[in-house]
């Protein structure tokens, strides 16, 4: 569904992130959202969430809109035959993007592989941190456990010692069936909260209380 006029190429080239924008593209990959690049195109932001999950998509959509070309669309799968149905958006391949681009994938033998590098520490704020709890965050006890089921133990380790070094304080690694977790102990949580809770959108506050 678009609504929008069709951009030239100088257009898209005038595209530009803000720093408030790039956060919240760097915490939705850290989650549930991924970038494509094929050859020597710009590359492209694609986000799915549950229907149920709408009000956060929607939120997504009013600060990433204009990278887009339409209107978030409605999608359905059936997974072991049960019906589910989400919604996601996708944004316009843009220059602008290759950077995070490079910061998340590598090509291996022509194959394209999510990653985490060193230099995500320089991008990682708590509007990162925040949009990364709301995608992939779930409350345990107190605190509050990220999943990072795709990434390898290096890169967990990476990303705990990330987080110690960025915020001060004490995440720990999980193992639930080979793969690894981050969790975040309550200590930790009400540390953050106030840095993180501006961000959050009411939909998800109950992860954070």
């Amino acid at each position: 569904m678009s609504f929008k006029p069709r951009l030239t190429n100088n257009d898209k080239i005038l595209l530009g992130l803000t720093p408030r924008v790039k956060s919240i593209i760097i915490g939705l990959i850290l989650s549930d959202a991924w970038l494509q690049k094929r050859g020597h195109w710009n590359s492209r932001i694609g986000f799915k969430q549950s229907i149920i999950n709408f009000p956060y998509l929607w939120n997504i959509y009013n600060e990433l809109g204009y990278l887009c070309s339409g209107l978030p669309m409605a999608a359905k799968t059936v997974t072991r035959g049960k019906i589910f149905y989400s919604v996601f958006l996708q944004t316009r391949q843009l220059a602008c993007l290759n950077e995070i681009f490079n910061l998340f994938y590598y090509t291996k033998n022509g194959q394209v592989i999510k990653t985490v590098k060193q230099e995500l520490f320089f991008y990682m704020d708590y509007m990162v941190l925040a949009h990364w709890i709301m995608g992939d965050g779930s409350k345990r006890a107190k605190g509050i456990v990220l999943c990072t089921d795709n990434f390898s133990l290096q890169e967990v380790v990476l990303l705990v010692n990330i987080l110690i070094l960025k915020f001060d304080i004490n995440p720990t690694i999980q193992k639930e069936k080979n793969k690894f977790r981050i969790y975040i102990n309550g200590k930790s949580l009400m540390k953050i909260k106030p840095f993180i809770l501006p961000y959050f959108v009411d939909h998800f506050l109950y992860k954070i209380n």
